[in-house]
């Protein structure tokens, strides 16, 4: 075997970022600093996807002046940098709020040189579809939104019923890229490959109960994002070590790393990759495949 590879050496590793959420990059001081000037009391603990939820939500509410958007697409791309991020897709939650935080972002994002990024317009999914149909119109004036997103606690809301607004995406040129398998077991996914077509799909952990999925997600070559560091602050893994990503790996899933909500997990790409390293025993070879599935899953912007 090679030798392994260090944090030094994977920080200069160039790699995209495939599942990042906007609201969930800020930084902590920038959270507290939110949260003060809005005089909410919100405690910052939480203990799985429902309690982070609330919470995100809360945070994301005091996100409403001008150059709030702009403040943090410019400190994740400081963090990303350094973390040797070249290209990233970002999604943005833009239910029951006005567009212009949206292009905000991407005319922030316009003025950045180091990274290139795209958006993603998340669709909550306890929300009507109505909603979802809305939002995509107020979004198709924006530029550098390449897909659609379907975000969210996922028992109880299945992929399915938003079948019709992910096909009127795909019209317009936008990709399926849905949240399925994290809070929810196999069936999300298969509901999100089959029903919404999904061209990449965030977390998709919980496939590993199901091996004719994993199967199937390999043969198809559908792109998992992981979250190793939220999936386990979360309680869908027990721990890094204990983690579905060896199984996915192994059965020659497409996967990727990603922070998911860096802001309030406390990772970076750095420590994502770090920990897919320990758990799946990387030599520097199996960093550079890794770090090519992530590049590999998008429109091949880095050279």
């Amino acid at each position: 075997m090679s030798q392994t590879a260090t944090p030094s050496d994977l920080a200069g590793l160039p790699k995209a970022e495939l599942h990042v959420h906007l609201e969930g990059t800020v930084r902590p001081a920038t959270m507290e600093e939110f949260l003060t000037r809005s005089a909410l009391p919100v405690s910052r603990v939480f203990s799985d996807l429902d309690s982070f939820v609330d919470l995100y939500g809360r945070v994301w509410a005091t996100m409403t002046r001008p150059g709030d958007y702009a403040r943090m697409v410019h400190e994740y791309c400081e963090d990303a940098v350094r973390a040797g991020v070249r290209y990233a897709e970002v999604h943005i939650t833009t239910a029951a709020r006005p567009f212009p935080c949206l292009l905000e972002a991407v005319e922030a994002a316009s003025k950045e040189r180091d990274v290139v990024l795209r958006f993603i317009v998340d669709i909550p999914r306890t929300f009507p579809i109505e909603v979802g149909f809305a939002l995509l119109e107020g979004a198709k004036d924006a530029p550098d939104v390449v897909g659609i997103g379907l975000g969210g606690s996922e028992e109880g809301y299945p992929p399915e019923p938003f079948a019709p607004l992910f096909d009127e995406a795909r019209r317009r040129g936008l990709r399926s890229m849905p949240h399925a398998g994290e809070d929810s077991g196999p069936r999300s996914v298969w509901g999100a490959i089959d029903a919404l077509k999904a061209e990449r799909i965030m977390h998709g952990v919980r496939a590993v109960d199901d091996p004719d999925l994993v199967r199937e997600l390999a043969k198809r070559r559908v792109p998992l994002a992981v979250c190793l560091h939220s999936n386990v602050r979360l309680g869908v893994a027990r721990s890094i070590e204990e983690h579905p990503l060896r199984t996915l790996w192994d059965a020659g899933v497409l996967v990727s790393v990603n922070t998911d909500d860096p802001g309030y997990f406390e990772c970076s790409m750095v420590d994502e990759f770090a920990a897919a390293g320990r758990l799946l025993g990387l030599d520097r070879e199996g960093y550079g495949r890794l770090a090519s599935n992530s590049v590999g899953a998008h429109s091949p912007l880095i050279s």
